[in-house]
């Protein structure tokens, strides 16, 4: 059973990477190929924007449901209709905070109403996010990984089919509105099927329940504002403060793409750890082992897709984009090795998520937003985009140290149970063949590069700091729990 289970997931991922994929590189990156050079730049700032204030819409209830409500179905059905009442009203709250907010920076106009329009996708999306988490609460995960997809699923129908036979059609308020309705049918869809599900169907207002609701989310809520906070506004300073802003925030979102699609096995590495962490934390058993595996597959992977990332940066990104130039290349060199350092946040935020330690980790969060926001100021008037991109990486890079200089701290983990040095060799090794063949392979780039994340993998599994076995147990135990 635990075998057909973990297939199932397999198959759910790999459709997930697929989907996702193909939206990212087929349809998102066509429409901003074809649009005019800024607008595309001004949608990802205001979607950034949008984003950093969703947390008005969701105030953690998504997480909290998820974490404390979901293992229970007797509660789930109980709270489920005072949620959807406190999600009517948190989401009246996000749009009264969202407009001055925009206006406060200068939005008019036009960009006001697109603003509203990533709004409402940013509202949507939370409640899709939180609808799911009640699937998996009612043991429904199969149908959950469909509903993943959905909204994606239906954007490559309807923006690819635009792009296909309309193309002239095309603006980014069609593209945004379009963005908004397939949220939108996605929640719809989930509202029905949960209501299926749950005896009590229509929204409940009682200001006690409310009350206890909020006080339940808002640790998650915090959490959640830090981490986006410190990873987002580099998109909306871009577009504010620089001359050409808009132009600039699409050179940046050209570049993100990338970190986007790498981003995606980082999460769904995260979210089989953190039940596991759970699990063995519940039963008593030593973690160390799991993090041990964790953070050297992790960094391991990591730095085989950084390093050729980095190295043919600016050869992608023309390959990609028809607007690319030297500074879009630039982005996407820093980005990518910011890529090492979040999977080194994914390792050990697990850790610390499942011991319960969002406190402290917010602690760390905050310093990330202070030094994002400083750095950004002092940098973005002399460097533009690409000097964003490097504060990102040093923003990235403080946090993922602090935090797994403290996580053994903490915990008292011995420094020895990660094996730092093999891993600090395997980069430098592979960093270096990696430059020897940049600069002396008579290959065409496109095929070096792809040789050259083949070679660290297969470097990193001699090494023993990816090992295939435990990566495949990683899965089975996961769906043990699943099935449990």
């Amino acid at each position: 059973m635990v075998t057909s289970f973990f297939r199932n997931a397999i198959f759910q991922v790999g459709l997930n990477l697929l989907v996702k994929g193909v939206y990212l590189f087929g349809v998102e990156r066509m429409v901003q190929n074809l649009l005019p050079e800024g607008d595309y730049g001004l949608y990802f700032a205001l979607l950034g924007l949008g984003m950093l204030l969703q947390v008005v819409a969701d105030f953690g209830l998504q997480l909290y449901n998820s974490r404390e409500l979901s293992g229970d179905r007797e509660l789930l059905a109980q709270y489920f209709p005072y949620f959807i009442g406190l999600k009517m009203m948190l989401g009246t709250a996000f749009f009264l905070v969202l407009l001055p907010v925009g206006w406060w920076l200068g939005y008019r106009g036009a960009e006001i109403y697109l603003l509203l329009i990533a709004g409402a996708v940013q509202f949507f999306n939370s409640v899709v996010l939180y609808l799911r988490s009640n699937l998996s609460g009612l043991g429904k995960y199969a149908l959950d990984g469909w509903f993943s997809i959905m909204d994606k699923g239906l954007m490559i129908l309807s923006v690819g089919g635009l792009l296909l036979f309309a193309p002239e059609e095309l603006t980014i308020t069609r593209f945004a509105g379009l963005q908004l309705a397939s949220w939108g049918i996605t929640a719809v869809m989930l509202v029905l099927v949960v209501r299926d599900r749950l005896p009590r169907k229509l929204p409940r207002f009682d200001r006690t329940t409310f009350g206890k609701l909020l006080r339940g989310g808002a640790p998650f809520a915090l959490a959640v504002f830090l981490a986006t906070a410190y990873t987002r506004t580099d998109a909306i300073m871009v577009e504010r403060l620089l001359a050409d802003g808009a132009t600039a925030a699409s050179h940046y979102a050209a570049a993100y793409r990338l970190l986007d699609a790498l981003n995606m096995i980082g999460w769904l590495l995260a979210g089989l750890l953190i039940p596991m962490y759970a699990r063995l934390q519940a039963e008593g058993k030593d973690e160390n082992p799991l993090l041990k595996f964790s953070v050297q597959l992790l960094l391991a992977g990591s730095v085989c897709a950084a390093v050729p990332l980095a190295l043919y940066s600016q050869s992608i990104v023309e390959l990609l984009y028809d607007f690319a130039e030297s500074r879009t290349g630039l982005i996407l060199f820093f980005l990518a090795f910011s890529f090492v350092a979040q999977c080194l946040n994914y390792a050990y935020g697990s850790l610390l998520s499942a011991r319960g330690l969002i406190g402290r980790m917010n602690k760390i969060y905050a310093l990330g937003i202070v030094l994002n926001l400083g750095g950004n100021w002092l940098v973005l008037p002399v460097y533009g985009a690409p000097g964003a991109a490097a504060v990102t990486l040093l923003t990235q890079s403080f946090i993922a140290v602090t935090q797994a200089v403290l996580a053994h701290r903490w915990l008292e983990i011995p420094a020895k149970t990660i094996a730092w040095g093999k891993t600090l060799l395997f980069s430098a090794l592979f960093a270096s063949c990696g430059l020897a063949l940049f600069h002396f392979s008579p290959l065409p780039w496109l095929l070096s590069c792809l040789l050259l994340g083949l070679l660290g993998l297969v470097m990193a599994v001699l090494l023993k700091l990816v090992d295939l076995a435990k990566l495949r147990d990683l899965g089975a135990a996961a769906g043990a729990r699943k099935m449990s």
